[in-house]
């Protein structure tokens, strides 16, 4: 069966700023490598593919680099640049570090692609424009957000994608409640929040323009969630963690690395997507 394939107008644009990036997405990742790789690794000859499986363990069934200090790839260079890459050539990745931070979901006739928001170029691109999200197909036709709900059965008012500003103290307890319980990434993550409780709301603040685009980027990546948990509690998730990095944004004044960390927390994290679709389904935050 084929697939018409969607994705955002921004999304050929990309490209890893390698050793300019600030968070590698080479360190603090466990780095599976695909059955088709790890089998070409094992029959790699000469001085790389010894080094390779020298780097490289099975865990829980699956192929990973062994990471090293600071859970570094133990191929990541202190330069930054990808040791494999220069000695040979991005043909030799296995598939994860070749695709991240691209995903791939198919929902009814469409395979929907996009750039994950853990990554800093991601954020860089989507804030590049401060217009409702646009899509487009491989043909090359231009989509809206709302065309694309249409064609999958998926009707919405104008209201529905838009965020819905105007957010009160007790909704931003709300959204701190809920992200409270998720696993945190790392301790950092835990401090922010309780600095978030302790900060509270900005009096008046302006919403940026922006934020419509933001809603609607991770209202599309969650579109996958609707045939378990429907339209409603899909929504509801996309303004509650758009919330969240509003509030994350009027704490630190930097709204991509705002958008980053909560990628590296919730939209990274299948276990924690999961805990806030059930929360929200349940509406059970307290």
């Amino acid at each position: 069966m084929s697939f018409m394939t969607i994705y955002p107008d921004f999304y050929q644009n990309f490209c890893c700023k390698a050793n300019r990036c600030q968070h590698t997405c080479c360190a603090g990742w466990e780095i599976d490598i695909d059955a088709a790789t790890a089998a070409r690794y094992q029959q790699l000859i000469g001085p790389l593919g010894e080094a390779i499986r020298q780097n490289i363990v099975v865990a829980d069934g699956t192929w990973q680099f062994r990471l090293g200090a600071g859970e570094r790839c133990p191929f990541l260079q202190e330069d930054g640049l990808c040791e494999l890459i220069r000695r040979a050539d991005e043909s030799i990745l296995c598939d994860i570090c070749t695709n991240h931070p691209r995903f791939f979901v198919t929902l009814g006739d469409y395979e929907l692609a996009g750039v994950g928001l853990s990554c800093e170029k991601s954020c860089e691109l989507l804030l590049e424009d401060v217009g409702m999200l646009s899509l487009r197909t491989e043909t090359g036709e231009k989509l809206s957000l709302k065309e694309l709900l249409q064609r999958l059965s998926l009707p919405v008012c104008d209201e529905d994608l838009c965020y819905q500003t105007g957010l009160a103290s007790e909704d931003a307890d709300f959204v701190l409640a809920c992200m409270q319980k998720t696993e945190p990434i790392d301790e950092a993550w835990t401090a922010q929040l309780a600095q978030l409780r302790v900060e509270g709301m900005a009096a008046e603040a302006v919403v940026p323009q922006v934020f419509d685009r933001i809603y609607q980027y991770i209202l599309y990546r969650a579109l996958e969630h609707v045939p378990q948990y429907g339209l409603g509690t899909v929504l509801s998730y996309v303004q509650l963690n758009t919330d969240f990095i509003y509030l994350a944004y009027q704490l630190t004044g930097q709204l991509g690395e705002s958008i980053r960390r909560w990628s590296e927390q919730i939209e990274y994290s299948t276990e924690n997507v999961r805990i806030l679709l059930d929360l929200l389904s349940g509406d059970v935050c307290h």
